[in-house]
């Protein structure tokens, strides 16, 4: 389901909304921690989530999407969720992995897994690629804009 392209989009961009159905409605939560374990699961670290979590014990389906701001491209993943404790072989399995993506410090606040079994991939793009513009514009530009964010911010 997921391209080897996707999977490495998924593991190297990491963040993602994932978008839960609450008891009162929606909810969309951002995550930083989404990486694909195959072609057809995503899975994310459980560290400040618990509504997220709430949530998907009550009704598992979600919806993520990954977008990458400078290509404004990305992709819409739809499926079922569920929940592994710290102690589960998985999250166990997956420690050494966030100790070197996110170090030691943040990988010790993980209080379980999120592992999502893919029902489809979608992509998503901008409307600017349907009038002609390509991704190493669309990148420059952004990027020039995202700076200068930036810039101001800390300049103040």
């Amino acid at each position: 389901m997921m391209s080897p392209k996707m999977m490495a989009f998924v593991n190297d961009w990491r963040l993602g909304h994932i978008a839960t159905v609450g008891p009162d409605g929606p909810n969309v939560s951002p995550k930083g921690t989404f990486q694909a374990l195959s072609e057809t699961e995503l899975v994310f670290a459980e560290i400040r989530s618990p509504q997220t979590v709430a949530n998907i014990a009550r009704d598992p389906r979600v919806e993520v999407n990954m977008v990458d701001v400078f290509a404004r491209k990305g992709a819409r993943f739809r499926g079922r969720a569920g929940f592994k404790p710290p102690e589960s072989a998985l999250a166990r399995d997956l420690t050494p992995r966030w100790i070197e993506l996110f170090g030691a410090d943040l990988a010790a606040l993980i209080r379980g897994v999120v592992v999502i079994d893919l029902d489809s991939v979608k992509p998503l793009t901008t409307p600017s690629y349907d009038l002609g513009a390509t991704e190493e514009t669309l990148r420059r530009d952004h990027l020039a804009r995202f700076t200068e964010m930036q810039r101001a911010i800390l300049e103040g």
